[in-house]
C-alpha cells in the first residue's frame, strides 16, 4: 500500500488533517476578512475536507477488505467511486441563508463553517444509508437465489427418494 503525502490513512491521521483544515481556514481568513474571502476560504476548506474523507475511506477499504474480495465483486469495485461521487457533491445550504447585518464576519464564519460540517455529516449519513440499501438488496437477491436452489434440491431429494423406493419395490 502506498499512501500519498499528506493523505490520511488511519483515523489519527484523518483527525490531524481535519484539524489542520480548520487552521488553514483561519489562515485564509486573515485578520480582517471580507465576505468574499470567507466564501472562498469555506469553499476551499470544504473541498479539502471532502478530499481527506474520501482518501481515508478508500485507504480504509483497501486495508480492511480481504484480498479475496478486492477483485471478485464488481459491486465492491464500483462502491468506492460511487461513494466518492455521492460524498463530493457540492453543498447548497450556504446559498439559502439570510444574513444578519449586525453579525460579525467571524460569527458568520463560525455559523457557515458549522453548517458546512453538518452538510458533510449529512452526506456521510446519506452514503451510509445508500450503502445499507445496496447491501440489503444484494443480500436479498443472493438469499432469494439460495432459497430457490434449496427448494429445488429439496424437491429433487424427495423425487429421487420416491424413485428409488419405487425401484426397490420392483
Amino acid at each position: 500500500m502506498c499512501f500519498a503525502k499528506g493523505v490520511p490513512h488511519d483515523q489519527a491521521s484523518l483527525r490531524s488533517m481535519l484539524h489542520r483544515s480548520v487552521d488553514h481556514f483561519c489562515d485564509r481568513m486573515g485578520n480582517e476578512p471580507e465576505e468574499a474571502q470567507m466564501e472562498a476560504a469555506l469553499a476551499e476548506t470544504e473541498e479539502e475536507l471532502s478530499k481527506y474523507v474520501c482518501e481515508f475511506m478508500e485507504d480504509h477499504i483497501q486495508e480492511n477488505l480481504p484480498e479475496s474480495l478486492q477483485e471478485s465483486s464488481p459491486l465492491l469495485q464500483e462502491a468506492p467511486q460511487e461513494v466518492r461521487c455521492r460524498f463530493q457533491r457540492p453543498s447548497v445550504t450556504a446559498f439559502l441563508e439570510v444574513q444578519n447585518p449586525e453579525e460579525s464576519i467571524w460569527a458568520r464564519a463560525l455559523r457557515r463553517f458549522q453548517g458546512m460540517l453538518r452538510s458533510l455529516q449529512q452526506r456521510c449519513w446519506d452514503v451510509l444509508t445508500w450503502l445499507q440499501e445496496k447491501a440489503a438488496a444484494c443480500l436479498q437477491a443472493i438469499s432469494s437465489a439460495v432459497k430457490a436452489i434449496l427448494g429445488e434440491l429439496t424437491d429433487l431429494c424427495s423425487s429421487v427418494g420416491q424413485l428409488f423406493r419405487n425401484l426397490i419395490q420392483v
